[in-house]
């Protein structure tokens, strides 16, 4: 603060908006630099401490400094606005980012307003016209405001923008009677919003039209906001920094316009949307069906994507819960001419990764690492971490096993497979994550099924009577993989003994239930539960039946995460004992 106090040649510039902000502030370094000394916060870094750092690196000399800045809740600007105090503000929008902290879309412009009120009388604001509540932001201002947008009423409007594939971005701008014709190095027409309040940031520091049109010219987009990257010949889309399910129309929309040979889109982590994640997926699979010619769903969710998928369109609908698989994928599909667009969330999918591996090494496949930094700045790039690859799963089944089909059972064309998940060894028995194989170990005996072991399975095989009097042949599986890679293994099963996705039965533990419950479903995505989803991949679909028991003790004190792999306490043991049977006869009925 005693630094900023005698800081009183340079002019301090605030960004603020739920979008748009670092490609505006970048814009507006590139248009500001062409004959100023100019300092900015670096990539997205605008939490509080990285404006302190950006305000000490200021000199007297500097003549301007252009700072976002980043909302992640109520007030949290403040602090920052009593730092920089601004003598130029802009607002770009105001959507959904954030929300969840918030509340609603009032209580995030209420933070952004603070802004804009924080400039001094001879200073300016610019406010985006096209957005309601931007454009009512000017209410008790008593500087200069700018507006802007492609409304009629806007001081800087665009008309006539155009960004079709492979063409970057160019309007025409109309300010003060004045027209020109402005080329960007932007894709997307969706950053015509931070073109717009970068040019008017450089009008509000003095520049003249013909500057700002040329400055804009030279700046490429920052990485991961519709950046264009070619890896040994591939091009790639990448629009990964993060992924708010709001902002999905206009990407969408921009996909089905480009012209290009064939686009596959590669979506991760959605944030900030008050929908369940299986619907929003959903939504957002059935735009890109129209849009685009492959789907490529991937992380924790991705599996709700795989609704949609039917005969129709089985070759272009897939999900991966980790990158690593939808990358090796990506890998197998790829032809020359394809245009790649990446969208996801930087801390949580990493995407970068996927363009990274057509030209070079990258080791770490970590997935959820909450690393906020994209992979190229990380010291563990290279590092060998994270599981294995699904092909390499499969690769280390021996080939005197699973490969060869003569010693396993050849399965009737309408025999019912049901596949228990666990983890194998001792050490999981009695466990949350192991109620799968508890369930078949005791349907198993009720039907005097006999296990045989083999080197990736343990299976056993029977008759089960049903109501009628008849009866039907069952497949009981237990695949000797870890939980979360049984989807690899399972898959070759299927191939080597014959059997599909609408012969199986899931049968595995709920986190999301109270220790007891039991639910039959008969489609839908994992949920979040890592086995499920590996399964899920392996078919790529999600029309298997399942049935779920409830693990969770709603008043244990560690993570649900952890608590899954902890043995029952005597307690719960007795409470998990008569879901282990209810399962058990609910199979029995499915069958």
């Amino acid at each position: 603060m005693a630094w900023r106090k005698l800081l009183t040649a340079p002019v301090f510039v605030a960004v603020a908006g739920s979008v748009g902000k670092t490609t505006t502030k970048d814009l507006l370094v590139g248009i500001l630099s062409a004959r100023n000394s100019v300092a900015a916060n670096a990539l997205s870094l605008n939490a509080a401490p990285e404006i302190a750092k950006v305000v000490l690196r200021v000199r007297p000399w500097t003549k301007y400094c252009v700072a976002e800045l980043g909302e992640s809740g109520p007030n949290t600007l403040d602090s920052m606005l009593t730092l920089l105090r601004p003598a130029i503000a802009i607002v770009t929008n105001v959507g959904d980012d954030h929300i969840s902290a918030f509340g609603s879309r009032d209580a995030i412009a209420s933070e952004f307003y603070k802004v804009a009120l924080s400039v001094p009388e001879d200073g300016t604001v610019v406010l985006n016209e096209d957005d309601p509540r931007v454009a009512g932001m000017t209410h008790g201002l008593k500087c200069r405001i700018l507006t802007f947008g492609l409304s009629e009423g806007a001081d800087i409007r665009a008309r006539d923008a155009v960004c079709n594939w492979p063409a970057p971005l160019e309007f025409t701008l109309e300010y003060q009677g004045q027209t020109i014709r402005v080329k960007t190095q932007l894709y997307g027409r969706q950053l015509l919003t931070s073109a717009l309040a970068a040019i008017g940031g450089g009008l509000a520091a003095g520049l003249t039209l013909e500057e700002c049109a040329a400055g804009i010219q030279t700046v490429s987009p920052p990485e991961g906001r519709l950046q264009l990257v070619r890896e040994a010949g591939v091009i790639f889309m990448r629009d990964d920094f993060k992924a708010p399910y709001w902002t999905l129309a206009p990407l969408i929309e921009q996909v089905a316009g480009a012209q290009v040979q064939r686009k596959i889109f590669v979506l991760g982590t959605m944030s900030d949307t008050n929908l369940k994640k299986e619907v929003a997926y959903v939504r957002v699979a059935e735009k890109l069906l129209e849009a685009a010619d492959v789907i490529v769903f991937v992380g924790r969710f991705a599996s709700a994507g795989l609704k949609l998928c039917n005969p129709g369109n089985k070759d272009r609908l897939f999900a991966f819960s980790r990158v690593r698989d939808a990358c090796d994928f990506i890998h197998s599909i790829h032809r020359e001419g394809d245009l790649i667009v990446l969208k996801g969330t930087e801390k949580k999918d990493h995407l970068d990764r996927i363009p990274m591996s057509f030209s070079g090494s990258v080791n770490c496949w970590v997935d959820d690492c909450d690393r906020h930094m994209f992979c190229r700045e990380c010291s563990h790039l290279l590092s060998h971490r994270g599981l294995p690859a699904a092909d390499a799963a499969k690769s280390d089944i021996p080939q005197n096993s699973l490969a060869v089909s003569e010693q396993l059972p050849s399965l009737d064309m309408d025999e019912q497979v049901v596949i228990g998940l666990g983890n194998p060894g001792t050490e999981f028995d009695g466990t949350p994550h192991n109620v799968g194989y508890a369930v078949l170990d005791l349907f198993s005996n009720e039907f005097s099924m006999e296990w045989q072991e083999y080197p990736d399975a343990w299976i056993a095989r029977g008759q089960v009577a049903r109501r009628d009097g008849s009866s039907r042949r069952c497949c009981l599986v237990k695949v000797n993989s870890p939980m979360n890679l049984v989807g690899a293994k399972l898959s070759r099963l299927a191939d080597a003994i014959g059997f599909g996705a609408e012969q199986c039965i899931l049968v595995f533990d709920d986190i999301n239930y109270p220790i007891g419950k039991v639910k039959l479903r008969l489609n839908g995505s994992s949920g979040g539960h890592r086995g499920v989803a590996s399964v899920l991949e392996a078919f790529q679909t999600d029309k298997i039946r399942r049935i779920k028991i409830g693990v969770t003790d709603e008043t244990a004190t560690v993570a649900k995460t952890e608590m899954v792999l902890r043995k029952f306490t005597p307690e719960n043991l007795e409470k998990i004992k008569p879901a282990v049977k209810l399962a058990a006869k609910r199979l029995a009925e499915l069958i």
